[in-house]
This record gives C-alpha cells, structure tokens and sequence, in this order.
C-alpha cells in the first residue's frame, strides 16, 4: 500500500496487541486502538454480537474518510463474518476487503486483495 503511495490518514484497531501491532507495522502513522468496536464481544450471544458488529462496520464503512486519504481498519476473522456473512467465511489472513461510501448512506465492495496481491491490484482499484 506505501509504495503504490496510497494516502491513509487514519489507522483503526482493536485493542488487542496483534492488531495494534499490525497497525503500527503498516507504518501510516498513529493507531487509534478501540476496545469495544473493533474488538469480539466473547460475552455477548452470537446473534447479538453479529447485529452489533454489522452497525458497527456498516457505520465505519459508511462515512466517507476525509479527503484525498482513506481508513484502514485491522480488525479479527470472527468480527469480519459476523459483520459481513458467508460470503467472508474464506477470507485468510493478511486480506485486504476495500470498500467505498456509495453516496446513498449505504457502501459496495470495491475490491478483495490478498496481501501478495497489492502491487498487481493498484492499478485496477480505485483508492482515494
């Protein structure tokens, strides 16, 4: 993402170290870590947790980031099924899921990328 010189101007995560660290490891700055949106709610029932974590998502994914820059958020497997459904449950470690506000309140996937797959997808995704 740095050397296809995507701007980020805000970083996301859970609270939990992994993820902070990956945060931090992306080398956009500073990490903004929060502990209950981004993080699984082991407590909550599975049908709670999953309409929680869809308001949440669809909340972030929503608003459009300032502009010329984007949010990246790092967030955890389960948080991405339960926010997104089946069609996520192959999604595999380092995978990127790029969204963009539709204007009409709501958002649509622009693009999946693996993480070995950046430098090939730059040239087809609209960022920004």
């Amino acid at each position: 993402m740095r050397k296809l010189e995507i701007p980020v101007g805000q970083v996301h995560t859970s609270m939990f170290n992994r993820a902070v660290e990956t945060g931090t490891l992306l080398g956009f700055g500073d990490v903004t870590h929060h502990r209950r949106r981004l993080a699984k709610a082991g407590s909550w029932s599975r049908r709670s947790r999953t309409i929680a974590a869809r308001r949440r998502c669809a909340s972030s994914l929503r608003t459009a980031p300032p502009a010329g820059s984007n949010v990246v958020i790092v967030s955890h497997r389960p948080n991405i099924l339960d926010a997104f459904g089946k069609d996520w449950f192959d999604i595999r470690e380092g995978e990127a899921s790029v969204f963009k506000p539709d204007g009409s309140g709501g958002y649509k996937l622009v693009a999946r990328v693996q993480a070995n797959e950046w430098a090939q997808a730059g040239g087809e995704l609209e960022v920004s």
